[in-house]
């Protein structure tokens, strides 16, 4: 299982003849996100994107980046660290027509090609654009996240969870909403992103503040205090094993003007089996 685990940082390029391979190079300046139906490209934002050491185990992130077209894009990214330290950004590939990236460990990718010192304890979230200017449905390329560790023997990578990658749109969430089931076995993981765009699709530079509100579902009261976060553009905050009982949770922005993300990860606490969802936009603030 060593050995598998230390060659992950090496399995940067596509495993299939004719893909395409990873061209990780520094651009002259941070690439700006792209938002649906604007024209110029888009961007999609992946908002678990690490190489994390866990109790038992680490856990790797593999990037799958597709282009549906026949038509060949430049992809480049910004990684944001979630501890508030320097975006790395850089143009990761060009796609050609109905082509495919598979990285098995991005921040090992990251490592390899100088962006970070050392690609351990290491999260954050991922901006991908897709640059040609012909692309503004958002299903002209497509990027899928897969985080996943290894158990004991030879059995290879396991206890994954997947997800597809969000396009940037306008007028996004400001307040969002979700069940989050804890205890009785199962880990509760939340994580609350600032996407760094406003309505208008334009980048925002100034932080947000979110509250949290959990409600019982079987009284309807709240339940505990409301806690809130600030956190910069980009940049994602996960409260992990959150609550020990079922809650309904609201984030509320309350000051700043940028779109925000959410998810929940429940985790079984015997075998690790995960599932992720995304928040849903609410239909009013809690406050």
């Amino acid at each position: 299982m060593k050995a598998l685990i230390a060659s992950l940082a090496f399995l940067l390029s596509a495993s299939l003849a004719g893909a395409a391979t990873l061209h990780i190079r520094p651009l002259a300046e941070r690439p700006r996100p792209r938002v649906l139906q604007a024209g110029n490209g888009f961007s999609v934002d992946l908002p678990i994107v690490g190489r994390v050491r866990g109790a038992s185990t680490t856990y790797f992130t593999a990037l799958d980046v597709t282009n549906n077209t026949a038509a060949s894009t430049d992809v480049a990214f910004t990684w944001i660290p979630a501890d508030g330290s320097a975006a790395r950004s850089g143009l990761l590939t060009t796609l050609n027509g109905f082509d495919n990236l598979h990285l098995d460990d991005f921040l090992g990718a990251l490592a390899a090609n100088g962006f970070i010192a050392q690609p351990d304890n290491v999260f954050g979230t991922l901006l991908l654009t897709f640059t040609n200017p012909s692309f503004h449905l958002g299903t002209e390329a497509t990027a899928v996240a897969r985080i996943y560790s290894f158990v004991s023997g030879t059995s290879g990578p396991t206890f994954g969870l997947a997800y597809r990658a969000p396009a940037l749109q306008t007028a996004g969430a400001h307040s969002l909403s979700s069940i989050v089931r804890g205890g009785g076995g199962l880990v509760a993981n939340l994580g609350v992103e600032n996407v760094g765009i406003d309505d208008a699709g334009n980048a925002v530079a100034a932080p947000v503040t979110v509250r949290l509100t959990f409600f019982d579902p079987a009284s309807g009261a709240q339940s505990g205090e409301a806690m809130e976060l600030t956190l910069a553009p980009g940049q994602v905050r996960q409260l992990n094993d959150v609550t020990k009982s079922n809650r309904i949770v609201f984030v509320d922005e309350i000051a700043g003007s940028a779109q925000i993300r959410g998810y929940v990860v429940m985790k079984d606490a015997a075998t690790s089996d995960s599932s992720l969802v995304f928040m849903q936009e609410s239909p009013t603030p809690v406050f």
